[in-house]
């Protein structure tokens, strides 16, 4: 069981292929409309708490919604409710692919090269990352001045 556990690519395909799995579920269990998100048929009743107290709505609005919208081949609708939705989406399924193709070139390759392809997989995903929130909060704050 030890030598499954510290084979090559394992860590990297288990993760890649749980990744694609949350988002199978997520996709297959949640629904969403511009208004509301529903589990397995049920609408979830939930009022933002910094749009009620201050009448501006929070960083975080519209994720969830945009999230579930993205799943569902909605990306538009999504990215007007929120583009962190759309960008954890594609960021999600982009590492899942990118950690099962590095679980098979680990499997391949000499540890040298693979150090190396690391480096270049932790970079990518830090700017990806780094971007991916950028754009999140500039929207945001797009929104925010908008109501002003």
């Amino acid at each position: 069981m030890v030598k499954l556990f510290n084979r090559a690519g394992f860590a990297a395909t288990v993760l890649g292929a749980a990744l694609l799995l949350d988002l199978a579920l997520i996709r297959f269990s949640f629904t969403a409309d511009l208004d509301s998100v529903y589990v397995l048929g049920h609408r979830i009743n939930y009022t933002c708490a910094a749009r009620q107290r201050f009448g501006a709505p929070c960083p975080t609005c519209g994720f969830t919604r945009g999230f579930v919208l993205s799943l569902h081949g909605r990306i538009p609708d999504a990215w007007r409710l929120s583009p962190a939705g759309p960008l954890a989406v594609i960021g999600t399924l982009g590492m899942a692919v990118v950690l099962l193709a590095y679980a098979i070139f680990e499997q391949r390759r000499p540890s040298t090269q693979v150090a190396s392809v690391k480096r270049w997989i932790e970079a990518g995903a830090l700017s990806y990352g780094a971007v991916a929130t950028l754009i999140w909060i500039s929207s945001w704050i797009s929104t925010v001045a908008k109501l002003k």
